[in-house]
C-alpha cells in the first residue's frame, strides 16, 4: 500500500472528511508505524499535556491543529493520563465546514414553507 503524505493540510482534510477520527485511523491512513507503546506528549491549551499513540512528527501536527482551534480532541476517560483516542472538527464561523448562519437557516426554513404550501 502505497503511503500518503503527512502534512498538516492533509491531516486537516482528513479529520475534516469524517465527524470523528480515532488516533488507529489516523495510523493507518498514512501508514505511520510506531511501537505499540510508542506515545508522543503534546501540549494544549484547553487540556495541558496529553498523550497520543502517534510517532513525534504526527504528534506535532496534530498539535498545530488543536493549537490553531482547527481540531479538537477526545480523552480517554478511564485512566489517569490524558489519553488522546480520537480527533474531531472545530467548526467555526465562516468556514466551509461550519454550522448554517441565523440568516441562511430562515432562508432555508422560509424555502420550506413556501413549498408546503
Amino acid at each position: 500500500m502505497p503511503k500518503k503524505r503527512l502534512g498538516k493540510s492533509s491531516l486537516l482534510w482528513f479529520i475534516r472528511s469524517r465527524s470523528y477520527v480515532s488516533i488507529p485511523d489516523i495510523r493507518r491512513r498514512f501508514n505511520l508505524t510506531c511501537a505499540e507503546d510508542e506515545v508522543s506528549a503534546i501540549t494544549t491549551p484547553r487540556n495541558g499535556t496529553v498523550y497520543v499513540g502517534l510517532p513525534r512528527e504526527a504528534a506535532r501536527l496534530l498539535q498545530d491543529l488543536v493549537r490553531e482551534d482547527k481540531v479538537g480532541i477526545e480523552l480517554e476517560a478511564g485512566i489517569m493520563a490524558n489519553a488522546v483516542v480520537g480527533v474531531y472538527v472545530m467548526p467555526h464561523r465562516g468556514d466551509s465546514a461550519a454550522l448554517p448562519s441565523s440568516g441562511e437557516e430562515e432562508e432555508a426554513t422560509g424555502a420550506e414553507t413556501a413549498l408546503a404550501t
